[in-house]
């Protein structure tokens, strides 16, 4: 009886592991966009992915834009060459669950809410010139698992105080 949420960002992976087994499979310099549409980072088909310009992909990846061009990697060099050519493929796929957990009554009052946060979350940066993939770059959690517990000695009174303090 107690709520439960859920939150899904749409994807073709059931799980972090076969996000990261998929973005495993691009390699730069040699994976053309064909391949990177039939591993699932389809930009037109797969939902919530995001489109960079090359602006956009030169901030995301570099700390600083003022630092040694030695230290840049070559595919990010080769975007600010080619300017507009270069495009930025940006997907973040994940699950996150949210269950609450305890007493529905001591829950329902006010007094006592466990909430159990568990899931997935995975992001992924792709680096596109002429078709061909430049570069990539991975992040992610592979487990989520939190809980939040928030206690109200006053239970359903805890909050008049609140609504006290905001009036005139």
């Amino acid at each position: 009886m107690l709520p439960d949420a859920r939150q899904d960002v749409i994807s073709p992976w059931a799980d972090f592991d076969g996000a990261k087994s998929s973005f495993d499979q691009i390699i730069p310099f040699q994976t053309d966009m064909e391949t990177v549409r039939k591993l699932g980072f389809d930009p037109y088909k797969t939902a919530n992915m995001q489109v960079l310009n090359q602006a956009q992909v030169v901030s995301a990846v570099l700390p600083s834009p003022l630092q040694e061009r030695s230290t840049i990697p070559q595919g990010i060099r080769d975007c600010m060459q080619v300017q507009q050519d270069c495009v930025g493929y940006l997907m973040e796929p994940g699950k996150i669950d949210q269950k609450r957990l305890g007493n529905f009554l001591l829950d329902f009052l006010n007094f006592k809410r466990n909430t159990l946060t568990t899931g997935w979350k995975f992001s992924a940066l792709i680096v596109v010139i002429d078709n061909k993939v430049v570069y990539k770059q991975w992040t992610g959690q592979p487990k989520i698992e939190s809980t939040d517990l928030r206690t109200n000695p006053l239970g359903p009174l805890q909050s008049m105080g609140e609504t006290l303090k905001a009036l005139p």
